[in-house]
């Protein structure tokens, strides 16, 4: 019966340190995965909505830039006098209309003046276009039109590349000859300190305007005084250095030839002759306006997703970590703390540190436990046991296990 009772013991101790311990690895793994599931859509969104959601063109725009040549030529046509070496301005005007456009298109209107430095206007253009928001490619409608003409139907790329500019060709629509053009990419540079594309077209001589009977033959060249019916014919070639994240054009040039050409097709005069560039200052700001976008889109699309994956994968390896912490036997472990006793073993059977040098004289050498551990006491040892109470306590030990034993005749003797 004592027997029965000893197997049914539980080991103090094994249930209260385990329970504790496994319910915080289930907390921490729980923990985890829902931080890393968070964590991982995090890295989705910004990736592949917050970023693409900022590569559509403004609706709102409100951009001054100016193209300048200190050594322009130019037909003065109040004099009719040709001036060289005069410094002209090309001032570019560009305004958003908002409520014109939409969630797809944009609607911008665009001023654009040639001017002498201390002189008349040499030429202006005006026009209004709508275009798509991602592409950047106009489209005909909103009440798009070209200095007076409004039957122009404007194709390719409006104002500028769209975000993310490849390097390829683009079609674009040049406001000056009312075409479009077709702009080749010609490789990159570096403008203001960013990683700037470089993008080109040239087109003409193309006829833009005739004036007929308004200029006089001397001005030509030509014998006589009475007025000669001319033709205004243009050579362009422009090119855009192009930070690509942005789309935005850093720095333009603009090298322009304007001649008067007689019904002979033969070019009399130079109308307009310079190379333009953006202006030092103007460059500045557009590169400040280009970086700060690209900077933004670093830091969305590449940036920030990242840290969520690489912070994800770290969550992840502490939920693997903490269980196998749980698995592993703590340090420092008592291998005779799991000495318990078994359930057909005596418990003073067991074993103690140091009990070795606390044997009576009476047991045996390298037996390892004391005469009758293992049985009950006959009546005969009954008195031994009596008579080595004043024993060290190793004797102690073995009287209080044996007392313990419910030993035939003592409990009759105790009721007596």
């Amino acid at each position: 019966m004592i027997r029965r009772a000893e197997a049914a013991t539980v080991v103090p101790g094994n249930h209260q340190a385990r329970g504790p311990g496994s319910t915080r690895v289930q907390l921490v793994r729980t923990a985890c995965a829902v931080l890393v599931a968070f964590l991982v859509t995090m890295a989705v969104l910004w990736r592949w909505y917050v970023y693409p959601g900022g590569l559509t063109l403004p609706s709102e725009q409100r951009t001054v830039y100016r193209l300048v040549d200190d050594t322009a030529t130019y037909l003065d046509t109040a004099t009719f006098q040709t001036r060289t070496g005069v410094p002209v301005t090309e001032t570019v005007s560009l305004y958003g209309d908002p409520p014109a456009g939409d969630d797809r298109t944009a609607v911008w209107v665009e001023f654009s003046s040639l001017e002498a430095g201390s002189g008349p206007r040499i030429d202006y253009h005006e026009r209004r276009t709508a275009f798509d928001r991602r592409t950047g490619l106009a489209v005909n409608c909103c009440g798009a039109y070209i200095d007076d003409d409004s039957a122009v139907r404007q194709t390719g790329l409006a104002f500028r590349l769209p975000h993310r500019a490849e390097p390829r060709g683009y079609p674009m629509f040049d406001p000056v000859l009312k075409r479009e053009v077709a702009l080749r990419y010609e490789g990159e540079e570096e403008v203001a300190g960013l990683p700037v594309r470089r993008y080109s077209y040239s087109i003409g001589p193309a006829k833009v305007q005739d004036l007929p009977g308004q200029v006089p033959a001397r001005v030509l060249g030509l014998p006589g005084t009475r007025p000669v019916d001319v033709a205004r014919y243009v050579r362009i070639t422009r090119t855009f250095w192009v930070e690509p994240e942005s789309g935005l054009p850093v720095r333009v040039r603009e090298q322009r030839a304007d001649t008067l050409r007689t019904p002979d097709q033969v070019d009399r005069a130079v109308a307009f002759r310079a190379d333009l560039v953006t202006a030092a200052g103007d460059v500045e700001d557009q590169a400040a306006v280009a970086g700060a976008f690209r900077r933004w889109a670093v830091l969305v699309r590449d940036v920030l997703p990242a840290v969520f994956l690489v912070l994800a994968l770290v969550s992840l390896a502490v939920a693997l970590g903490a269980g196998r912490r749980r698995k592993t036997p703590p340090t420092g472990h008592d291998p005779h703390s799991d000495q318990t006793p078994r359930p057909d073993q005596n418990p003073s059977s067991v074993e103690k540190p140091g009990s070795r040098q606390n044997l009576s004289s009476d047991e045996k050498p390298g037996s390892g436990q004391a005469p009758g551990a293992d049985r009950n006491p006959r009546p005969d040892e009954v008195s031994t046991v009596t008579d080595q109470a004043d024993r060290p306590p190793a004797t102690e030990r073995s009287a209080a296990a044996q007392d313990d034993q419910q030993v035939p005749g003592h409990d009759l003797a105790d009721a007596g």
